[in-house]
């Protein structure tokens, strides 16, 4: 008896085996089932790939993406601040598009209303319109349509690199430069007007018995020149006559030329001064915001109206070294060298407006720039130009 009461505890304890094996299958079934049955969301991080988690908020939709959630605010309409990872345009001028919409499109897919994500760091301002009836939504960001096709990431980075040329401690020590400047560069009642003066061409005057040169606007000097016979400082021991060499071991790292050259230039705080063989240009020049050029240049951008863009440039400021106006055609010249900004508008184009790297950016000008309304020359100083252009034409 006792080898059949083997073999049957040896089929009950396998019997037993099976089942829980069974119970066991049947269980992971029903987990795996029910796992099916929740929804999931597709979640874009910012390197690119995706990871299945499910989304019950904003914050995490954008911390997900690798940005700072702020905060919200859900008054009249959903205001969601944040701290993005990415500005619109990377440093090399790809367009981050992706990365924002996929942000955007969860957003929507969450809350199905209308949003604005805001960036006050970086000066973005999403507003996603959200329509009930048919499940659409329309973007507009930095109060533009279609951003992406409309604007142009190469102007994010020269905005970047934008960059006046350095200071140099080249100190101006002339008795005629200095009561110009002790009376904000007006000429009248000054020692230049001691002597009879000549019109020479460019809006220049040379009086010959001081040996100086000065191009007038105004009642202001913006340009004054010494010529080579001129014996007084331009700076301590430094005259018209010394030598470049010299001038540039005194003061080395010009900021334009070299002596090797031919021509030195230095950026003070208040001045642009070129040293040459034969004769040495200065330049007054102003290096802060001004709210007028911004305000004219944000208005002309939005009504287009030239006529009043060039009645607020010259009614009041007189330092532009051209002027020319065809009204009729709609075309302009008009240029402010001490200021980094020139006209050379055609057929009322905007985009004919130019900035340059000596011009005081504000977030206004770099809206426009960023917007393709204006453009951008980071890599040029439109004073330097100005002088380049003026030593050519003097020669």
């Amino acid at each position: 008896m006792r080898p059949k009461n083997k073999k049957a505890n040896f089929i009950i304890i396998w019997s037993i085996i099976l089942l829980l094996i069974l119970v066991i299958i049947i269980q992971i079934l029903i987990i795996s089932l029910k796992n099916k049955e929740q929804p999931q969301n597709n979640i874009s991080i910012g390197n690119g790939t995706t990871k299945d988690v499910e989304v019950k908020t904003v914050k995490e939709i954008i911390e997900n993406a690798g940005s700072k959630y702020i905060n919200m605010n859900e008054g009249i309409s959903i205001k969601i601040y944040v701290d993005f990872k990415y500005n619109l345009y990377d440093e090399n001028g790809k367009s981050k598009e992706e990365y924002f919409y996929d942000i955007i499109e969860q957003i929507v897919e969450l809350k199905k209303e209308t949003f604005y994500l805001i960036d006050d760091g970086k000066n973005i301002e999403i507003f996603v319109v959200y329509n009930k009836e048919n499940a659409k939504y329309k973007v507009t960001i930095n109060q533009i349509e279609n951003f992406y096709d409309e604007t142009d990431g190469n102007k994010y980075v020269d905005l970047s690199k934008t960059k006046i040329v350095h200071q140099n401690a080249f100190g101006i020590n002339n008795q005629i430069y200095t009561s110009l400047q002790l009376k904000g560069m007006y000429y009248a009642n000054t020692v230049i007007v001691t002597g009879q003066k000549e019109k020479i061409p460019n809006g220049y005057y040379t009086y010959p018995e001081e040996h100086i040169k000065a191009k007038l606007a105004g009642g202001k000097v913006l340009n004054l020149l010494f010529d080579s016979d001129y014996e007084g400082e331009i700076a301590p021991n430094v005259y018209v006559k010394t030598k470049l060499k010299d001038v540039e071991t005194k003061y080395p790292k010009p900021g334009f030329g070299s002596s090797k050259e031919g021509f030195l230039g230095y950026r003070s705080s208040k001045d642009y001064v070129f040293l040459y063989e034969d004769e040495v240009s200065i330049y007054p020049y102003q290096y802060k915001e001004n709210e007028y050029f911004d305000k004219y240049l944000s208005d002309y951008c939005s009504t287009g109206d030239l006529d009043k863009l060039v009645s607020d440039f010259t009614t009041e400021w007189s330092s532009y070294f051209e002027f020319d106006y065809d009204a009729e055609n709609q075309n302009l010249k008009l240029v402010f060298p001490t200021r980094g900004i020139a006209m050379d508008i055609k057929n009322n184009d905007s985009k004919g407006i130019t900035i340059y790297n000596n011009y005081y950016l504000t977030d206004t000008v770099k809206e426009l720039i960023k917007n393709n309304k204006i453009s951008i020359n980071p890599d040029e100083d439109l004073l330097f130009i100005t002088e380049q252009n003026r030593r050519e034409s003097m020669k």
